[in-house]
């Protein structure tokens, strides 16, 4: 039997904390033991860094107020908007993105644990997640994008502890995603900051990749293969995904196509369309459009070429070309 005053300790911490009605965004870093044990010049995920935060057992059990599924129409407005964000970047291979369920399940599971610290055990499964006193969700996608504007962060398209969330988002070879959503009495990893919201999306496959160097460094990839004004947007389309719709490669159910000089800015492909794309695949004017209050304009910027050397590039970071609508 414990002492009774033991108790007492959870509260005095939360009683410490100051109060926060900003949302919060989850850590990302490197992970040192798994960096240390790589074996030379070998692909390697960042996982993400789980902080030390007071554990006390008995809160974690009673945590969950309600899981919230995301329905159909929010499936579809979440996929459009990380297809907005996408089609944002200057980028020539940028894959479209589709809703997977298997996906939102493992999201939904995590954030029905009420913890902000990130998952364990994920293959290949890249991870965000955003927490706030409020359950307006549709502006974590625009708060994982915009960390590429953090004048303090100065991230180059690839992973960085700062912009870990952007580079997932914008990764060009990710083609599904799946989100959940949680309403909790209160967070791990944010206890006493009062009833918080926990907002997970899983992406397949996974971004934030890093190469280990022979020497021992390590070697970020960029997101995306930069596309200059002599390559155009869609230019290095993979072949599962060939065809182009504004700035984003797809595989479309069926069609017939021709292909156009890639050297323009046009899509690479134009689409005859013999039948109707899938419903999924359907964006702009076509998706339901975000809410008027949540409806936010990115800005974008230039990065890297994309490559999967173990050996960092010695070409200097594109000049900036100007915004990307």
């Amino acid at each position: 039997m414990f002492p009774s005053w033991l108790l007492l300790i959870p509260g005095i911490i939360a009683y410490n904390v100051p109060f926060m009605n900003s949302a919060e965004v989850s850590h990302s870093g490197p992970s040192s033991s798994a960096e240390t044990a790589a074996d030379e010049n070998s692909e390697v995920h960042r996982d993400k860094r789980a902080f030390f935060y007071p554990q006390f057992q008995y809160f974690s059990n009673n945590l969950l107020i309600a899981p919230e599924h995301p329905n159909e129409y929010m499936k579809k407005w979440l996929t459009y908007e990380h297809n907005r964000y996408r089609r944002m970047v200057p980028a020539s291979d940028m894959n479209m993105l589709y809703w997977s369920e298997e996906l939102a399940a493992s999201a939904q599971r995590h954030a029905n644990t009420c913890d902000f610290r990130h998952s364990r055990g994920r293959v290949n499964v890249g991870e965000n997640i955003w927490a706030a006193p409020y359950s307006n969700y549709s502006e974590a996608i625009s708060i994982w994008f915009n960390e590429v504007h953090n004048p303090r962060c100065g991230c180059n398209h690839a992973y960085k502890h700062c912009c870990g969330h952007y580079v997932q988002v914008v990764w060009a070879k990710t083609n599904l995603v799946g989100c959940g959503f949680a309403r909790c009495r209160d967070v791990q990893g944010l206890f006493g900051r009062g009833h918080r919201n926990v907002f997970v999306c899983h992406y397949n496959p996974q971004g934030n990749t890093v190469f280990v160097t022979g020497s021992g460094q390590l070697y970020a990839v960029p997101a995306f293969t930069w596309a200059p004004g002599n390559k155009g947007r869609c230019s290095d389309c993979p072949p599962s995904a060939p065809a182009c719709f504004q700035g984003l490669c797809y595989m479309p159910t069926e069609q017939q196509y021709s292909t156009q000089n890639c050297s323009t800015t046009t899509p690479a492909v134009i689409l005859t369309y013999v039948s109707a794309l899938r419903e999924e695949i359907r964006v702009g004017d076509r998706q339901p459009a975000p809410p008027a209050a949540t409806r936010r304009d990115a800005l974008t910027t230039a990065t890297t070429p994309h490559t999967r050397n173990i050996t960092p590039p010695h070409a200097q970071l594109p000049p900036f070309r100007g915004y990307v609508t």
